[in-house]
């Protein structure tokens, strides 16, 4: 993490123009932090620079090992401060070990609807609950089942069937058109992982936070279609997208409302792990790390297959697998969801709810 002294001269101070200050005692005894008004220390992350408050004696005075010291006294403060180490002190522990992993090339990125909000997307919850307004449902009684009860499933068959088949088509691929230019998290992703990516997202969000990039995916496989490439992939190095749930546009390959889930997952909720997607999902789970980013994790088919695999392999014969999440304020709420997790032998790094800003901060706190 660079960081470096700044005067409002013509030029920037370097740390060598300040070691000879020092040698003046008259300015040892008489100038503190205080005084010093002109100097601005920049702490500078990616693009990204952040001024101290007020440089210490060790900046202004060119003491090289005091610096050193400052600065790395700085980098656990922040870290302590986006990782929010008061309220959730498990969180450094599990930090660390994610970007072990990610450095050696274990992890994948699970990317759901949330990373695309921050890029412009409509939130999914937000999405269901304004096509009520073309439909015959109550909006308050559908509100309802998805914060409650998580009924997304349920909740999506109704609106389908009352929209009818052809009519939800029409406009799908239309509600989510993504914006010329891709901003929020999402656009730190292919620096962090420039291999094979999973999303459960409709849209291209993703695909185009590639893109910019420079490092497009060579191929996109779904999951019920040529999911057998996207294996062959991650070993070689390629980068693949697998969408898990399919596209907006091919009605054939996703899964989308309830009987799309049982084509998928196997009928009536239960989870038959012969069928497509929790084949597909126990190959990857086994083999691999997941970091889930912008997923609720709530009580849908995935997180139920997850939680089938770790019952079935045992939780001793899995990689570990990390989610960041945003703690709810309910902690009866919060128990419950970290009991879920535990039993899919998935660590929480948990942010404080609605500060989803968070979730960028920890990423670029993973590419130091």
């Amino acid at each position: 993490m660079p960081m470096r002294p700044q005067r409002p001269f013509d030029h920037e101070a370097t740390l060598d123009e300040f070691a000879g200050v020092g040698k003046h005692s008259r300015f040892d005894a008489t100038i503190d932090d205080e005084e010093i008004t002109d100097i601005q220390v920049i702490c500078k992350r990616g693009d990204e620079e952040i001024p101290l408050a007020k440089p210490s004696r060790a900046f202004y005075f060119g003491d090289r090992k005091l610096y050193e010291q400052e600065a790395k006294r700085f980098d656990q403060q922040e870290k302590a401060r986006i990782l929010n180490t008061d309220q959730f002190p498990r969180n450094l522990t599990r930090f660390e070990e994610l970007k072990r992993a990610c450095q050696r090339g274990f992890v994948i990125p699970f990317v759901g609807a949330g990373m695309s909000k921050g890029a412009g997307c409509p939130e999914w919850k937000e999405y269901l609950l304004n096509l009520c307004g073309d439909t015959r449902l109550d909006r308050e009684a559908i509100r309802i089942r998805l914060e409650e009860m998580d009924d997304y499933e349920g909740v999506m068959n109704d609106l389908v069937t009352d929209l009818g088949g052809n009519r939800f088509n029409l406009d799908f691929e239309r509600d989510f058109q993504i914006p010329d230019e891709i901003t929020g998290a999402v656009t730190l992703l292919p620096r962090l992982f420039d291999s094979c990516a999973i999303t459960t997202n409709f849209d291209r969000v993703l695909e185009r936070a590639y893109e910019s990039d420079g490092k497009a995916f060579v191929e996109k496989v779904t999951g019920r279609g040529r999911s057998s490439a996207f294996f062959r992939a991650i070993p070689a190095g390629e980068r693949y997208l697998l969408k898990l749930h399919g596209n907006l546009d091919n009605a054939t390959e996703r899964v989308l409302n309830k009987d799309e889930y049982d084509a998928a997952y196997g009928n009536g909720g239960d989870i038959n792990m012969t069928f497509p997607l929790p084949k597909l999902l126990r190959r990857l789970f086994v083999s691999y790390s997941f970091l889930f980013l912008g997923c609720s994790l709530s009580v849908d088919r995935t997180i139920l297959t997850l939680m089938r695999v770790a019952q079935h392999e045992g939780l001793d014969n899995l990689p570990h697998h990390y989610a960041l999440l945003a703690s709810p304020d309910d902690m009866d709420k919060k128990k419950t969801i970290d009991d879920r997790l535990a039993e899919a032998h998935v660590s929480p790094i948990w942010y404080p709810d609605g500060e989803h800003e968070h979730v960028g901060q920890i990423l670029a706190l993973l590419l130091d």
